[in-house]
C-alpha cells in the first residue's frame, strides 16, 4: 500500500535510534514512502559507535552520505576516504563499501537512498552524470552560490560525482525569511545547526538540529530562521538538479 505523499516535519525526539543488528550501529528512518509517502528518496540517520561496520551494498539504490558530527574513513569499493564534520560521500549501487569510525566519539551521519530499495527508478537518470570517480567531497572545496537576500548554498555530492538520481547540498539562511516558493523535485532536508521556521501548507514548525522535513514536489513552503546564528541544513533532492530551480508561490 502506498502512502499519500504528503509535507511531513520530523523531530529527532520523535524517532528513537534503533539497532542496526550485526553492527556497530543505531540508526532512524525520518523519510520514506511508508511514513511519508515518498516516492523517490529513503532518509536515514546513522550512529556509529568506535569500531567497523560490516560490508554494505545496494543492489539498485545509491546511497548519497554526509558528515553531521564526528570523524572516521569510508571504503568504498578499493578506495578509502577521509570522513570528516560535512563531507560528503557517494556509495554507487552494487559497490561495497564500509565505515569505520576509530572512536572515542560517535560518528552521525545522514544517508539518502535513491530509487528506494525494491523499487525501479520513476524518474529518468542525470544525462549530465559523469562516470564515477571521485566519491567523496568536503564542503570547504565548494563554491558559495547565491540563493536570494542573506542565503546561499554549496553543491556537494550531484552528477559531477556520478551521481544519477540525486543533488546533495547545504543551504545557509542568515536572518532572514524567503518568499513561498515551490521546487519541481522531491527533496529530504535535514537541519545541521541553528534555529527556525519552516511554514508549509499545513502549518508553521520549529526547526532545529536534527530536524527532518520531507517536501513533495509543488510543495508551497518557506523557511525562516528565527535564530541568532545562521540556519545551516542539508538537503537531498530527485531528479538531480539544481537547489536554485524554483518559483515563488504569490
Amino acid at each position: 500500500m502506498t502512502t499519500h505523499r504528503r509535507p511531513s516535519v520530523v523531530g529527532a525526539e520523535d524517532l528513537p535510534l534503533s539497532p542496526v543488528p550485526g553492527t556497530n550501529a543505531t540508526f532512524r528512518v525520518p523519510i520514506d514512502r511508508t511514513t511519508t509517502g515518498c516516492q523517490n528518496l529513503v532518509q536515514r540517520v546513522f550512529r556509529y559507535e568506535a569500531g567497523t561496520s560490516p560490508e554494505m551494498i545496494n543492489e539498485d539504490s545509491e546511497d548519497v552520505i554526509f558528515v553531521v558530527s564526528g570523524s572516521g574513513e569510508a571504503v568504498v569499493g578499493r578506495q578509502t576516504y577521509p570522513l570528516t564534520l560535512y563531507t560528503g560521500l557517494l556509495a554507487p549501487p552494487r559497490v561495497p563499501y564500509v565505515i569505520r569510525n576509530p572512536g572515542p566519539a560517535p560518528l552521525e551521519l545522514v544517508s539518502v537512498l535513491s530509487p528506494q530499495p525494491g523499487r525501479p527508478a520513476s524518474v529518468p537518470p542525470s544525462p549530465k552524470a559523469k562516470p564515477v570517480g571521485k566519491l567523496a567531497v568536503h564542503e570547504s572545496e565548494e563554491k558559495s552560490l547565491p540563493a536570494g537576500d542573506d542565503r546561499y548554498f554549496k553543491l556537494m555530492i550531484d552528477p559531477r560525482y556520478g551521481s544519477k538520481y540525486l543533488t546533495q547540498f547545504i543551504g545557509f539562511i542568515d536572518k532572514s525569511r524567503a518568499p513561498f516558493h515551490i521546487h519541481p523535485y522531491e527533496e529530504a532536508i535535514y537541519i545541521l545547526g541553528g534555529a527556525g521556521i519552516v511554514h508549509i501548507e499545513s502549518g508553521d514548525y520549529p526547526i532545529r538540529a536534527g530536524t527532518s522535513i520531507y517536501l513533495p514536489p509543488g510543495t508551497s513552503h518557506c523557511l525562516e530562521n528565527a535564530g541568532p546564528e545562521t540556519l545551516r541544513l542539508l538537503g537531498v533532492f530527485c531528479p538531480a538538479g539544481s537547489p536554485a530551480d524554483k518559483e515563488e508561490d504569490e
